[in-house]
């Protein structure tokens, strides 16, 4: 279901977990990789950073 928010390309915000600690993360979708369960955002700063899917818990 969230797979659906995240090819939108607009401004999602996205909690997931690291290392067992839960983070929070705002900005664009500019890469998709179903292949290897991996999702890579921009923020406002150009700012780059990559999730693997099964860490996020919530996508608004």
């Amino acid at each position: 279901m969230f797979l659906k928010k995240l090819s939108e390309r607009k401004l999602v915000t996205i909690d997931y977990d690291k290392n067992g600690i839960s983070q929070t993360i705002k900005g664009r979708v500019y890469c998709l990789n179903l292949r290897e369960q991996i999702l890579s955002l921009k923020d406002e700063q150009q700012n780059s950073f990559t999730v693997r899917l099964s860490r996020i818990r919530k996508v608004y």
